[in-house]
């Protein structure tokens, strides 16, 4: 991945922007010898938010499902159970 200064960045951002833009990579900014920030195409950022948020969405659903089997098989904890177990442990 490329790196830049920040006052690189300062000095050519219109050449920079189009190149992170044409190459679709992001380029790291470089402040006081630390990575500060990342420079993205906006396409590639959306598209790449878009899928996180229908992976997360996805793998919710799939919790959801996978609790609700346990419940239904009867494998479910319940809030009196784990009082019982908070109980317990305080004892």
């Amino acid at each position: 991945m490329k790196t830049i200064g920040v006052t690189e960045l300062r000095q050519r951002t219109a050449e920079i922007l189009r190149e992170v833009h044409e190459s679709e990579e992001p380029i790291a900014i470089i402040q006081r010898s630390e990575k500060a920030a990342y420079l993205v195409d906006a396409t590639r950022y959306d598209a790449e938010r878009d899928e996180l948020r229908t992976a997360r969405r996805a793998l919710f659903l799939r919790e959801v499902r996978e609790a609700e089997a346990e419940y239904g098989a009867g494998e479910a904890t319940t809030y009196e159970d784990v009082e019982a177990l908070l109980d317990d442990l305080r004892a």
